[in-house]
């Protein structure tokens, strides 16, 4: 049964496939750590986050037939080196350019539990992704998919970090995989890479100082000020700790979640542009869920940022508007070109060079 659904994964596009049992031991990454980063207030305003996490640390408090669960990682890179900076352009983090995932996913995990519906006599499961309440990272280290990197995010040492976890929790005990080692060692050039300083400390992602969190996430109310001139050009998202770990030399060109919008987006259109526009221009995509509004303020800070001064016109207009988010994100921007000319958001990220273009 456990080769027969790791095969099926794989025909389903899944370019990592794992098992674990359901019961896993204590671990210093489950509950307890989800618990102190809660209490610290890391999660920001994702409340969310803050519902029942007791359940998201064992899939059986979520499907108690669970005796098994099946992790499954898909990759979203199109095998292509990260965008030369470009002043009058914002950056989208790559899983964005792909449409939404969670559509597409679950279709294909409804397959491979198909496979299991068919095999067992009345076999039971439920497929997850990244909305289900489940701590899918710590069962994929448990499955062999990959370990827990500095940057909190799971790595492979196949397959590198750009890939989306989803899966099945099992009502039969399948055989599972070796836990993944931690192959990071010393290297900490996620850490030193990150330009607003989230990671308080290894694995520790402070969410209220994440670039990610503010241009995704918060879909109301203003950057932090500190925090606007690490932003750069990042309008959707941040790559930044993923593009700097030498594990992403071995990232793999997705099959299923494939780009449909370019690495960089027109800042000026994106601030300017209409509700309508806007929806018929992203609709099916993770931008559409972060909204309109959100995305011309994250555009109107990136021009702030960018050092060109032929973006005050398009700032001016935003800044006169009658929408009090945005002219306030303007008139920083505005105030921040007319100061000393600002470095190029790329030479103010304090990466290394990114890792190689990912094989074919």
């Amino acid at each position: 049964m456990t080769r027969r659904l790791r095969e099926e994964a794989r025909a389903q596009g899944a370019d990592a496939v794992g098992f674990a049992p359901a019961a896993l031991p204590p671990d210093p990454g489950g509950a307890q750590a989800l618990h102190d980063w809660l209490a610290a207030g890391m999660h920001g305003e994702m409340d969310y986050m803050a519902r029942k996490p007791e359940d998201r640390a064992d899939v059986r408090r979520w499907f108690p037939a669970a005796q098994s669960v099946m992790i499954c990682a898909f990759s979203y890179h199109d095998g292509t080196p990260p965008p030369a900076p470009d002043g009058g352009r914002g950056r989208l983090a790559r899983y964005a350019r792909a449409p939404d995932y969670h559509r597409e996913l679950k279709a294909r995990l409804k397959r491979i539990l198909a496979v299991y519906h068919s095999a067992t006599a009345g076999g039971e499961g439920k497929l997850f992704v990244d909305t289900n309440p489940v701590l899918e990272r710590l069962y994929a280290r448990y499955a062999g998919v990959g370990w827990v990197g500095k940057n909190a995010m799971v790595v492979s040492k196949d397959i590198g970090s750009f890939f989306i976890l989803a899966g099945l929790a099992l009502d039969r005990e399948l055989e599972s995989d070796e836990p993944a080692p931690d192959h990071c060692g010393s290297c900490a050039r996620c850490l030193d890479a990150c330009p607003t300083d989230a990671f308080p400390a290894p694995r520790v992602l402070d969410a209220g100082r994440c670039v990610a969190y503010h241009t995704v996430e918060r879909k109301d109310g203003p950057v932090p000020g500190p925090l606007r001139a690490g932003h750069g050009d990042w309008i959707f998202g941040c790559d930044v700790c993923q593009d700097v770990c030498p594990f992403n030399r071995f990232a793999v060109r997705g099959s299923v979640l494939r780009p449909s919008l370019p690495p960089t987006l027109d800042l000026e259109r994106l601030a300017v542009s209409s509700e309508e526009a806007f929806a018929a221009r992203y609709e099916g995509t993770p931008l559409q869920r972060t909204g309109r509004r959100a995305l011309a303020r994250n555009a109107a800070l990136a021009m702030g940022n960018s050092g060109e001064r032929r973006l005050v016109p398009a700032l001016r207009r935003l800044a006169a508007g009658a929408d009090p988010l945005l002219a306030e994100q303007a008139r920083w921007s505005l105030e921040r070109l007319s100061a000393e000319r600002p470095e190029p958001a790329a030479a103010r990220t304090r990466a290394t060079e990114p890792a190689r273009p990912p094989r074919p």
